[in-house]
C-alpha cells in the first residue's frame, strides 16, 4: 500500500468513525401513520434539540431544549443516559361531546438526560400522533435537584415557514378566552 492510498483509508475510516458517533445522538420517531417523523438529537455542547417533518418536508427545524434554573442552566452539557419507546393505541367514550368514540393513538419517545457537570437528570417526553407533536420535560426524584425556581423556559419552535398561530390567555381556573391569532 503506497502513501497516498494509506492516507484515503485514514481519512475514509475516521468519516466513518465520525458518523457513527453522531448517529448515536440521534434518536427518530415516526407518527402512526408514518406521515410525521421526529427527530432529537443532542449538538456538540451537549444542549437537546428537536425537529419535525411531515412527508419529508420540514415543518419544525432544529429547536433547542432547557431551562434556566434558580440552580443553574438546564440548557446544555447534557448526555443521552437511556432511551425509552412505546406504541399506544385505545378507543375511548367520554361522558358527553361532539364524538361519541375517540382514539388516543400515538409513538412515544422518553429521552432520559444527565447533565455531566452537576450530575442533575431531566427527561423529556414526547408523544407523536397523526396529526401532532407534544412533548414534556419531567424531572425525576434526586438529590442534588429536590428544590428549584425555573428562571426561564428556553424551549425553542423554529417553525420552518411564516405559519398562523392562535393563541389563547394561561389562567389556572378558565378557558373561556377567545383565541388570539397572530
Amino acid at each position: 500500500m503506497n502513501f497516498k492510498s494509506l492516507i484515503l483509508f485514514f481519512s475514509v475510516l475516521v468519516a466513518s468513525c465520525s458518523s457513527v458517533t453522531e448517529m448515536e445522538h440521534v434518536h427518530t420517531m415516526t407518527s402512526p401513520d408514518g406521515k410525521l417523523e421526529m427527530t432529537l438529537s443532542i449538538d456538540e455542547n451537549g444542549t437537546p434539540l428537536y425537529a419535525l417533518e411531515y412527508q419529508g418536508s420540514a415543518v419544525i427545524l432544529p429547536s433547542s431544549l432547557g431551562f434556566d434554573l434558580s440552580c443553574g442552566s438546564f440548557r446544555d452539557g447534557f448526555e443521552v443516559q437511556s432511551v425509552d419507546t412505546l406504541s399506544f393505541d385505545e378507543i375511548w367514550e367520554p361522558v358527553w361531546g361532539e364524538e361519541a368514540k375517540i382514539r388516543n393513538n400515538y409513538n412515544e419517545l422518553l429521552v432520559n438526560l444527565v447533565q455531566t457537570s452537576s450530575d442533575r437528570k431531566m427527561s423529556i417526553r414526547f408523544r407523536l400522533y397523526d396529526d401532532g407533536l407534544g412533548f414534556r420535560y419531567e424531572f425525576p426524584y434526586q438529590k442534588n435537584l429536590s428544590y428549584f425556581v425555573i428562571k426561564e423556559e428556553l424551549t425553542q419552535f423554529a417553525l420552518a415557514g411564516d405559519h398562523t398561530a392562535w393563541w389563547l390567555p394561561g389562567d389556572y381556573d378558565t378557558q373561556e378566552y377567545n383565541f388570539t391569532e397572530c
